[in-house]
Protein backbone atom coordinates (compact mmCIF):
# COMPACT_ATOMS: atom_id res chain seq x y z
CA UNK A 1 0.00 0.00 0.00
CA UNK A 2 0.94 3.38 -0.37
CA UNK A 3 -0.23 6.54 0.05
CA UNK A 4 -1.43 10.05 -1.70
CA UNK A 5 -0.21 13.21 -0.90
CA UNK A 6 -2.80 14.19 1.11
CA UNK A 7 -2.62 11.19 3.11
CA UNK A 8 0.90 11.66 3.68
CA UNK A 9 -0.17 15.38 4.64
CA UNK A 10 -2.34 13.97 7.10
CA UNK A 11 -0.14 11.08 9.01
CA UNK A 12 2.92 13.81 9.36
CA UNK A 13 0.66 16.84 10.33
CA UNK A 14 -1.22 14.81 13.33
CA UNK A 15 1.96 14.11 16.41
CA UNK A 16 0.25 11.09 17.29
CA UNK A 17 1.39 9.63 14.43
CA UNK A 18 5.01 10.52 14.62
CA UNK A 19 7.51 7.61 16.87
CA UNK A 20 8.32 9.33 20.33
CA UNK A 21 12.05 10.81 18.65
CA UNK A 22 10.29 12.60 16.51
CA UNK A 23 8.05 13.92 19.26
CA UNK A 24 10.45 15.02 21.54
CA UNK A 25 12.78 16.66 18.73
CA UNK A 26 9.57 18.55 18.14
CA UNK A 27 8.88 17.65 14.19
CA UNK A 28 7.01 20.03 12.23
CA UNK A 29 6.08 19.35 8.54
CA UNK A 30 6.40 22.03 6.61
CA UNK A 31 6.25 20.79 2.89
CA UNK A 32 7.26 18.57 0.90
CA UNK A 33 7.96 16.82 -2.85
CA UNK A 34 7.36 12.78 -3.81
CA UNK A 35 8.64 13.34 -7.18
CA UNK A 36 11.71 16.07 -6.47
CA UNK A 37 12.29 14.09 -2.99
CA UNK A 38 12.45 16.45 -0.81
CA UNK A 39 10.90 17.20 2.53
CA UNK A 40 11.15 20.24 4.78
CA UNK A 41 10.82 19.73 8.17
CA UNK A 42 10.53 22.20 11.38
CA UNK A 43 12.28 21.05 14.71
CA UNK A 44 11.49 23.06 18.04
CA UNK A 45 14.79 22.48 20.50
CA UNK A 46 13.71 21.78 23.85
CA UNK A 47 15.39 23.31 26.88
CA UNK A 48 17.09 19.95 27.78
CA UNK A 49 18.61 19.89 24.45
CA UNK A 50 21.06 22.60 25.35
CA UNK A 51 24.99 22.30 25.70
CA UNK A 52 26.94 24.32 28.41
CA UNK A 53 26.89 27.18 25.54
CA UNK A 54 23.42 27.57 25.73
CA UNK A 55 23.31 26.22 22.06
CA UNK A 56 21.77 23.27 20.64
CA UNK A 57 23.88 20.13 21.69
CA UNK A 58 25.00 18.90 18.37
CA UNK A 59 24.24 15.14 19.46
CA UNK A 60 20.38 16.64 19.02
CA UNK A 61 21.38 18.47 15.92
CA UNK A 62 22.73 15.34 14.37
CA UNK A 63 19.50 13.30 15.04
CA UNK A 64 17.13 16.48 13.21
CA UNK A 65 18.94 16.11 10.31
CA UNK A 66 19.10 12.17 10.63
CA UNK A 67 14.97 12.31 11.21
CA UNK A 68 14.55 14.36 7.99
CA UNK A 69 16.78 12.58 6.00
CA UNK A 70 14.94 9.23 7.03
CA UNK A 71 11.65 10.86 6.56
CA UNK A 72 12.42 12.37 3.01
CA UNK A 73 13.20 8.81 1.67
CA UNK A 74 9.80 7.61 3.12
CA UNK A 75 7.99 10.20 2.17
CA UNK A 76 9.65 9.62 -1.85
CA UNK A 77 8.61 6.16 -1.80
CA UNK A 78 5.40 6.83 -0.26
CA UNK A 79 5.82 4.75 3.08
CA UNK A 80 6.30 1.83 1.38
CA UNK A 81 9.54 1.58 3.03
CA UNK A 82 11.53 2.82 6.26
CA UNK A 83 15.13 3.39 5.81
CA UNK A 84 17.23 3.05 9.05
CA UNK A 85 20.85 4.79 9.06
CA UNK A 86 24.00 3.20 8.07
CA UNK A 87 26.73 5.75 8.26
CA UNK A 88 25.93 9.44 8.64
CA UNK A 89 28.08 12.78 8.40
CA UNK A 90 27.30 15.95 10.19
CA UNK A 91 29.06 18.93 9.73
CA UNK A 92 28.88 21.58 11.87
CA UNK A 93 28.97 25.17 10.41
CA UNK A 94 27.63 27.26 13.40
CA UNK A 95 25.98 26.88 16.43
CA UNK A 96 22.26 26.00 16.47
CA UNK A 97 20.42 28.30 18.99
CA UNK A 98 17.73 27.17 21.23
CA UNK A 99 15.39 28.76 18.25
CA UNK A 100 12.54 27.06 15.73
CA UNK A 101 14.93 25.53 12.55
CA UNK A 102 14.11 24.38 9.69
CA UNK A 103 15.82 20.90 7.92
CA UNK A 104 15.44 19.97 4.08
CA UNK A 105 16.37 16.19 3.18
CA UNK A 106 16.82 15.47 0.05
CA UNK A 107 17.40 11.71 -1.95
CA UNK A 108 20.62 11.66 -3.60
CA UNK A 109 19.83 8.31 -5.08
CA UNK A 110 17.37 5.22 -4.19
CA UNK A 111 18.63 2.68 -4.97
CA UNK A 112 17.02 -1.45 -4.58
CA UNK A 113 18.85 -1.79 -1.36
CA UNK A 114 20.18 1.45 -0.02
CA UNK A 115 19.41 5.61 -0.45
CA UNK A 116 21.64 8.38 -0.21
CA UNK A 117 20.67 11.50 1.52
CA UNK A 118 21.69 15.19 1.91
CA UNK A 119 20.62 17.14 4.72
CA UNK A 120 20.78 20.65 6.05
CA UNK A 121 19.57 22.51 8.69
CA UNK A 122 19.10 26.61 8.79
CA UNK A 123 17.39 29.25 10.83
CA UNK A 124 14.48 30.69 9.31
CA UNK A 125 16.01 33.45 8.01
CA UNK A 126 18.19 30.60 5.83
CA UNK A 127 21.49 30.81 7.77
CA UNK A 128 22.84 27.77 7.28
CA UNK A 129 23.97 25.87 10.54
CA UNK A 130 25.17 22.42 9.56
CA UNK A 131 24.64 19.62 6.71
CA UNK A 132 24.70 16.15 6.35
CA UNK A 133 24.49 13.28 4.46
CA UNK A 134 23.53 9.75 4.90
CA UNK A 135 23.36 6.10 3.46
CA UNK A 136 20.28 3.65 4.57
CA UNK A 137 19.23 0.41 3.81
CA UNK A 138 15.59 0.55 2.63
CA UNK A 139 13.18 -1.98 4.91
CA UNK A 140 9.38 -2.76 3.94
CA UNK A 141 7.30 -0.24 6.19
CA UNK A 142 5.49 -2.44 8.83
CA UNK A 143 1.76 -3.29 8.04
CA UNK A 144 -0.82 -2.01 10.66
Amino acid sequence: MSFSDEQICSLLNDPANHPPSARHLGFELIDFSVDGGWAEIAFTPRAEFANPQGTVQGGFVCAMLDDAMGVTASISQRFTILVPTLQISVSYLRPTPMARVIARGEVLRMGSATAHLHGSLRLPDRTLLATATAAAVLRPFPKP
